[in-house]
């Protein structure tokens, strides 16, 4: 069975805490079924692309499962910064 769809964003800054982005990444992959050894990987990335925009720009984070598959995407008005992919176990 495929898990249901859904979308989460939210806009941060780039003096974001490491901490609160780390556990939203862990969250969300728990959720979703993609938690393992690679979480902690991906919140070191996601975190790393949120704070190489510009302290004065906001950055969107976006989460979206559907079809069995999870994109994250980080953005600024500049443009895409960051985007993965995991697969929804």
């Amino acid at each position: 069975m495929v898990p249901p769809d859904f979308f989460f964003a939210l806009a941060v800054s780039g003096s974001a805490s490491r901490e609160m982005l780390l556990e939203l990444v862990a969250h969300v992959l728990d959720q979703v079924g993609c938690a393992g050894d690679g979480a902690a990987s991906l919140g070191d990335e996601l975190l790393a692309a949120v704070t190489s925009a510009a302290r004065d720009q906001p950055v969107d984070v976006r989460f979206s499962a559907e079809a069995g598959r999870l994109e994250i995407v980080v953005s600024s008005q500049a443009g895409a910064i960051w985007q993965t992919f995991c697969d929804i176990a």
